[in-house]
């Protein structure tokens, strides 16, 4: 996977809104399992993105 492809900018658009998911969950409703479970999936996903960018 190159770094313009459509599919590499998808993950990255799943990446930001999990990301904002995160924060608002954490600061706005006031919920840790929520903050986690959305940080955790947000960070995955960057990870597999980074993997399938260099495999």
């Amino acid at each position: 996977m190159r770094r313009d492809s459509p599919i590499d900018e998808l993950l990255t658009i799943f990446f930001m809104i999990l990301a904002v998911g995160a924060i608002i969950s954490y600061f706005a409703v006031s919920s840790f399992p929520l903050y986690l479970l959305l940080g955790g999936v947000a960070v995955v996903l960057r990870i597999v993105q980074y993997i399938m960018r260099f495999l």
